[in-house]
């Protein structure tokens, strides 16, 4: 396995941070900075690419679970739905405690989002103790 030097890390990092403060695009700045971070940390090109597309890998569940959680804020919102289970939870509990009924709220629109991943996450983990 290929390692990258503490220089490398440290240059990726000032590499990204300054095309970033430029205004360049955040997503485009780290690349880059990876890509500097990786050549001046001791790998050759072909193991900086390498390193950066297995290292995207690792993240791509976790980027498109936070998409689609927002995708489900969104349309919540948008269709009137999150509005009407607010309500109907403060009509339910009563204005008295509109403390609980803003967290039951909030429990209710943010739970899918939330324990769906952490449920998968689980259950990978118990797979693998099961397996063994």
């Amino acid at each position: 396995m290929t390692s990258i030097s503490t220089l490398g890390a440290i240059a990726a990092l000032v590499v990204a941070i300054v095309l970033i403060l430029r205004r360049v695009s955040p997503a485009y700045g780290m690349m880059a900075g990876a890509l500097v971070g990786g050549l001046i940390g001791g790998a050759d090109l072909l193991q900086t690419v390498s390193l950066m597309v297995s290292g995207a890998q690792g993240i791509v569940n976790a980027v498109l679970r936070i998409l689609a959680a927002g995708v489900l804020a969104g349309v919540l919102i948008e269709s009137g739905a999150a509005n009407t289970i607010a309500e109907t939870v403060v009509r339910k509990v009563g204005e008295t405690r509109a403390l609980l009924a803003l967290a039951i709220a909030t429990l209710c629109l943010t739970a899918v989002g939330v324990f769906i991943d952490v449920a998968g996450d689980y259950r990978r983990a118990d797979c693998a103790v099961d397996c063994a």
